[in-house]
């Protein structure tokens, strides 16, 4: 009855409307073309998260994909005649189709074919009624597995069975996949992270590790000394450390003070956070101190607790991340240029977009790759997400991967809405705070494993957070102007 009441209302507003959504309605199956994320997230510009999901996990596939439904929905919303009957009658008539179910539990296939001439394109199959096509001579077609839901975090107990008896790390490989896949407990964080940081090794015992940490403490003392001992007088001809503790002294009262450990006047906390800045910068000299490096810090020296090894844990970090914050910026650059390789890779129709637009040199994403993402997403977001980066268990790269799994998340925004690079600009940066983290790891894992050893040959040797390759020059190319 419904149903009749509808198809007499879009006859009577919008002639022959009604025609072709009954006809379409009928089709058992649907087949077509298009990207991964026009496939998977397209719906959710239409219909909404919850319709969204429910086409990946409802038993009912051919009613879930009906395009009577999409053209139904779309043609009443958009023109003045629809009235909130229509609205309410078009959301009835297929409420048992949406359903809301978990993320991951898709019943479709997909296939992503590898052409040639290195078009590469993602087709989605019905998997009742139609058939894979076959793969050209050239290459054999690569299964698009969408990544692996979320696990639990690493618990104390799953933490103690990887170790042996006197401390070691028995298995490293089986460890990082646990924390890639789920995280740490927060409780264990302030040992873990040691590992994945490159502070401890996996192979060190209980005994090993109390004696690096007394001898590491001793040579923190002497490094802050050297910069402690110097005077006023000293100070006013000493520029570069004028310049690099004011720098400092600016920026760690602006870092994570809405963060209860940083929040307040006078707290000692970030008293810490200035004093290991300023012995870095003695420490690596070299490099010294750039904005954004006080990001990376605040969270090490929150989960440590501990002036010496938060020191050295984060030293331990800018080994592979300091060529972020060369003054030449090629650090910055080789990711960025990887980072377009592996879009024209993995979605060349939005690379040619961007070429189309002036926006090869993808700085719009200079932000996400300096700092990891650490104004994208809460605190305790960026704990997990940089834990699940400093296991290096599918790539060192795997920041790469995720900057094109949310672009291609919104790509059809992007493209849509014919961003210019300024708009591009504004509209990345608002998406701080807006983006689902274990959606965009489980796209970026499958870009991962899509991209295999094409997308590895994308990213050149020595690009961060890879370690850097020693020059005659040094690691940190920092030449001061001359006068």
């Amino acid at each position: 009855m419904r149903r009749q009441g509808l198809t007499w209302f879009m006859r009577r507003s919008l002639p022959g409307v009604a025609t072709v959504a009954n006809a379409m309605s009928r089709q058992n199956s649907l087949s077509f073309t298009g990207s991964v994320d026009e496939t998977r997230h397209g719906a959710d510009e239409r219909l909404g998260e919850a319709s969204s999901m429910s086409q990946y996990g409802s038993k009912q596939k051919h009613k879930s994909n009906d395009p009577g439904r999409d053209l139904s929905i779309q043609v009443l919303e958009k023109f003045s005649l629809v009235t909130k009957f229509a609205r309410d009658t078009t959301s009835s008539l297929f409420r048992d189709n949406s359903g809301a179910h978990g993320y991951g539990r898709q019943q479709h296939e997909y296939v992503f074919d590898n052409k040639a001439s290195d078009k590469y394109k993602n087709q989605y199959v019905a998997p009742e009624k139609a058939s894979i096509p076959s793969a050209p001579l050239e290459s054999d077609p690569l299964p698009l597995v969408w990544g692996k839901q979320r696990d639990c975090p690493l618990s104390v107990a799953e933490w103690t069975a990887f170790l042996d008896p006197e401390g070691r790390v028995m298995d490293s490989k089986a460890l990082r996949k646990k924390v890639f896949y789920g995280g740490v407990e927060h409780v264990l964080r302030k040992e873990v992270w040691k590992f994945l940081l490159g502070y401890h090794e996996y192979d060190s015992t209980y005994a090993e590790r109390e004696y690096l940490a007394a001898m590491k403490r001793a040579e923190y003392e002497a490094i802050k000394s050297q910069w402690k001992s110097i005077s006023a007088t000293q100070a006013k001809r000493f520029t570069k450390f004028r310049e690099r503790k004011g720098l400092i002294d600016k920026d760690v009262v602006r870092t994570d003070r809405s963060v209860p450990y940083y929040e307040g006047d006078d707290n000692q906390n970030v008293v810490v956070l200035r004093d290991i800045l300023l012995t870095y910068s003695f420490y690596n000299f070299d490099l010294g101190y750039c904005q954004g490096m006080s990001d990376f810090l605040a969270p090490i020296l929150y989960v440590m607790e501990d002036e010496s090894e938060s020191f050295w844990c984060f030293a331990s970090l800018m080994e592979r991340l300091g060529a972020n914050f060369n003054r030449d910026q090629n650090g910055m650059h080789a990711q960025l240029l990887a980072l377009s390789k592996l879009v024209e890779l993995l979605d060349p129709p939005l690379h040619n977009y961007f070429r189309q637009n002036d926006c090869l040199n993808y700085f719009f994403c200079f932000r996400w790759v300096l700092i990891q993402f650490k104004r994208e997403f809460s605190f305790d977001q960026v704990m997990l997400l940089w834990e699940v980066l400093w296991t290096h268990y599918l790539s060192e790269h795997f920041h790469l991967y995720l900057c094109v799994a949310i672009l291609k998340r919104y790509r059809q925004r992007i493209i849509g809405e014919q961003m210019d690079f300024d708009t591009l600009l504004k509209f990345i940066n608002e998406l701080s705070g807006q983006i689902n983290l274990d959606r965009a790891i489980q796209d970026a894992e499958a870009l991962c494993t899509i991209a295999g050893e094409n997308g590895a040959s994308c990213i050149p040797p020595g690009t961060p957070p890879s370690m850097p390759i020693e020059t005659d020059g040094g690691l940190y190319v920092q030449e001061d102007e001359v006068l």
